[in-house]
């Protein structure tokens, strides 16, 4: 699986300019303390990497449209212990929808092997049109470090199993590159678009309560909306027109996210998947925002929640001033 477009890590350098007026003497090093102060300076892992995550091929894998850039990952050392960042956010082929999530992954730095470990999948979002529950592999890899023209490098086979149900994945291959300070502004304009459509990569504007309730997104008032209980983290969202098919226009937004934006619905069902955060930050929720009201206000779309247990059905309904929502509570 080819993951592409990722969230990145800006990072300032100083820079101390020298005065050609000025006489600097060096005391000159021999080869090997050279290659020691070099070798020292390129185990340092912290910083971003880009690369690529291969899988072998497997029947129903997903197509994935191609993409120019590469995978970014953000890595963060602390002596002989690894952690960092990865964010996938890869479009499938043939206008079937998206996948987006994070991964939080753990490791150990030796000097010369990282002992790769992802821990956790968050923020997950499925929009394909007819693969339901498509999982994402926690993947254990122990990345050999190299060098090779003055880049550096990460690279091994991983093994792997999937987030949800815990299977066995079809196996692959990782190969990392740490960027260089100087290409930083370029992969900065490479990935700005972070969430596809939302415009620019900017998060949502999002205004909450003390009491921890959505009050405005962007310049519209939030309902106070309903709290529905689910017994698992992964849910399938089902999602069409109630009534009659009048020309609604909608965006829906997840946690932040727009799982649909500016789409026509209609009354055939459109299924996403969600994975629950569960935070005591920030309740999870799912907000409607309308773009017009149709032949018969106010826009209005049915909601079927479906956490593997139950089925609920839901109402939303929203015009161009207020937006109606419904929260999540994990029941444990």
């Amino acid at each position: 699986m080819y993951l592409r477009n990722l969230a990145i890590l800006f990072i300032a350098f100083n820079c101390i300019n020298l005065s050609a007026q000025v006489d600097v003497s060096f005391p000159q090093k021999s080869k090997k303390e050279l290659d020691k102060v070099r070798n020292e300076k390129a185990m340092a892992l912290t910083g971003l990497w880009e690369g690529e995550i291969s899988q072998l091929t497997w029947d129903g894998q997903p197509a994935f449209n191609g993409t120019t850039g590469k995978l970014h990952v953000e890595i963060k050392q602390s002596g002989n212990r690894v952690e960092g960042l990865l964010v996938c956010r890869a479009k499938f082929a043939n206008d079937q929808g998206y996948l987006s999530y994070e991964k939080r992954f753990t490791g150990g730095w030796n000097g010369t092997t990282l002992s790769y470990q992802d821990k956790s999948v968050e923020n997950y979002i499925n929009t394909h049109k007819e693969m339901r529950h498509l999982e994402s592999c926690l993947k254990t890899s122990d990345l050999t470090f190299y060098r090779t023209k003055g880049a550096f490098h990460l690279e091994g086979d991983w093994t792997g199993n999937g987030h949800i149900t815990g299977v066995d994945c079809v196996p692959g291959h990782i190969h990392l590159t740490r960027v260089n300070p100087e290409d930083l502004a370029l992969e900065v304009a490479q990935t700005v678009n972070l969430n596809f459509e939302q415009q620019n990569g900017k998060p949502v504007e999002l205004k909450w309560s003390p009491e921890n309730e959505l009050k405005k997104i962007k310049d519209r008032k939030v309902n106070q909306g309903q709290t529905i209980e689910v017994k698992s983290k992964t849910l399938s969202i089902t999602v069409y027109d109630h009534k009659k098919s009048d020309g609604d226009i909608i965006s829906l937004n997840y946690n932040g996210y727009w799982l649909l934006e500016k789409y026509k619905i209609d009354n055939e069902e459109h299924k996403i998947d969600v994975l629950i955060n569960d935070s005591d930050k920030q309740r999870d929720y799912l907000l409607l925002y309308a773009h017009n009201l149709g032949r018969y206000p106010p826009n209005t779309v049915a909601i079927i929640v479906n956490d593997g247990y139950t089925k609920q059905r839901f109402i939303l309904n929203s015009d161009m001033h207020v937006c109606d929502v419904i929260y999540f509570k994990l029941t444990k």
